[in-house]
């Protein structure tokens, strides 16, 4: 797979802003990676990591059975042996350590096909003490499915790839990424984009009704950033998408909501252990700031505006939510017209409206109410739907989400409107805790912040953005953060790192561009 090439400069969404209006895909998934990296790699202190010794001789054996010698039994036999002590070792480690999960966020690419590879990915994530990892399977448009085998609307992620030859068209790397996972003890959970559905999707026929729109009928790629005739035709993959590049769907929509269970369904028959979904809101805006204007929702989409109006029963309330819907407030003239409009379809004296300003003030309030519980309500339903394959085969779901997402205060609300609190209890929750400081307190207080407003059986993993063993891009270490947060909250079990690029830049280096052999040397303690 080529790399990932800015066609323009990079816009404000920079890495420092990720803690205010990125999300973990759009900060990290196609950005971060592609761009900064540190400098130097030091091993930290994991918990239930690998001595030196035992790594170099894991190491060793792997090139041989898989690379040098692939047909010798008896570099296999010790492979494999190797794996599964190690594999013991890590689970009884994690029974007995208060962080009984530790996962990391990951990329794979085509050239991961590669013989011995893969294997080292997630040997290298083993070594650390790693024993779950989440797997982008759909993000930007495009899914980890085989090109032979991919039923959902988009993309596979190896098109580019079996067309060049490099790969088979049936090869499944999602499937292998999954069985290679459970031979090292480590969970392997798909990580996948929601209600954003990816630049792609707008050259989909017969897509276009299912996008989200605000209330000036534009969709949420009206100021890309990218030069859409360099980015025709599925290469809009092979770009940094920002926020203004990623094309949001209307949760109401019938046809977004088949489209995205259709991918669910093809990778849930893979068996992952889990699978998480990124994403489960709607656009941000570029400052920040709480909203309190309808044009400002997403809901003026036909399905969620059809939706909103067919929920209210009273014919006066819908009359007048049209009108706010249309006009972006009311007026005392809209509360008089109105009312004197239905009255005569019934032939009846329309109301004496006494003070018609103050009417229009009160019912403006309501309307405003009952927009943003609706965009609200589509976001709960629309995880609902798409996930509910999952759920009827008992496979873990989790949502990853901004702490703050679901922020309103004095009537304005959070752009993104993410109602995460309202997710079901059976649903676990990733909160993307980024805040910055340089003792990790304010990370803490954010994950305190998610303990409060979730129930008790709900499962709650922070995710830390950083590296082992130093600071980075004004994230301290994953060591520092941890602290932090066990200190205030000793009962989380779990935690996240983002991400495996950060941890193994060379790694992911290699990878990305199609140069890892397999015969890279092996990272240590140090």
């Amino acid at each position: 797979m080529k790399s990932k090439i800015n066609l323009k400069n990079i816009n404000t969404f920079s890495l420092r802003s990720l803690a205010s209006f990125t999300c973990l895909s759009a900060a990290f998934a196609g950005n971060a990676i592609a761009g900064a990296l540190p400098d130097k790699i030091l091993w930290g202190k994991p918990t239930c990591d690998v001595s030196t010794a035992e790594i170099l001789r894991k190491h060793e054996l792997r090139k041989s059975a898989l690379v040098i010698s692939p047909r010798d039994p008896k570099t296999q036999a010790q492979y494999q042996a190797i794996i599964q002590k190690h594999k013991s070792e890590l689970q009884a480690c994690r029974d007995r350590n208060t962080l009984q999960t530790q996962a990391t966020w990951l990329r794979l690419y085509p050239n991961d096909v590669k013989a011995g590879v893969l294997e080292d990915v997630f040997d290298k994530m083993a070594n650390r003490g790693y024993n779950q990892v989440f797997i982008e399977v759909f993000y930007d448009g495009r899914v980890l499915l085989p090109v032979a085998d991919n039923p959902t609307p988009w993309r596979s992620v190896m098109e580019e790839s079996v067309k060049a030859g490099e790969v088979p068209a049936d090869y499944d790397l999602w499937k292998q990424a999954i069985e290679i996972g459970r031979e090292r003890g480590i969970k392997v959970y798909g990580w996948s984009f929601a209600m954003n559905f990816g630049y792609g999707y707008s050259e989909i026929k017969g897509r276009s009704g299912a996008v989200a729109l605000n209330g000036k009928g534009e969709n949420s790629i009206a100021n890309t950033n990218f030069d859409r005739s360099l980015v025709s035709n599925g290469r809009a993959f092979y770009e940094d998408a920002y926020e203004v590049d990623h094309l949001f769907v209307d949760p109401y929509n019938a046809i977004a909501k088949a489209d995205l269970t259709s991918v669910v369904k093809a990778l849930m028959q893979r068996n992952p252990d889990g699978m998480v979904f990124d994403y489960v809101r709607y656009p941000t805006n570029s400052t920040g700031e709480l909203i309190d204007n309808v044009k400002h929702l997403w809901i003026h989409g036909q399905a969620s505006r059809t939706a909103l109006l067919n929920s209210i029963d009273n014919k006066n309330v819908r009359e007048l939510m049209a009108i706010y819907l249309q006009n972006g407030d009311l007026t005392a003239d809209d509360v008089v017209q109105t009312e004197k409009k239905l009255t005569d379809n019934i032939k009846v004296k329309p109301t004496n409206i006494k003070n018609p300003r103050e009417t229009a003030a009160i019912a403006q309030g309501l309307l405003w109410n009952i927009a943003t519980n609706h965009a609200y309500k589509g976001v709960i339903n629309f995880v609902n739907t798409i996930t509910a394959p999952l759920q009827q085969n008992n496979i873990p779901i989790g949502t990853v989400f901004f702490p703050n997402g679901n922020r309103a205060e004095s009537g304005k609300f959070e752009a993104r409107m993410q109602p995460w609190d309202r997710f079901p209890n059976h649903m676990e929750r990733h909160p993307m805790t980024y805040a910055l400081c340089a003792d990790g307190s304010c990370v803490a207080d954010q994950v305190a912040e998610v303990v409060r407003q979730s129930a008790p059986e709900t499962l709650v993993c922070p995710v830390l953005a950083g590296t082992w063993g130093q600071g980075f891009d004004g994230h301290p270490s994953f060591e520092i953060q941890t602290r932090a947060i066990l200190a205030t909250q000793p009962k989380i079990n779990c935690i996240s790192h983002f991400v495996y690029a950060w941890m193994e830049p060379e790694s992911d280096r290699l990878r990305k561009f199609g140069k890892a052999t397999g015969l890279e040397p092996a990272t240590t303690p140090n």
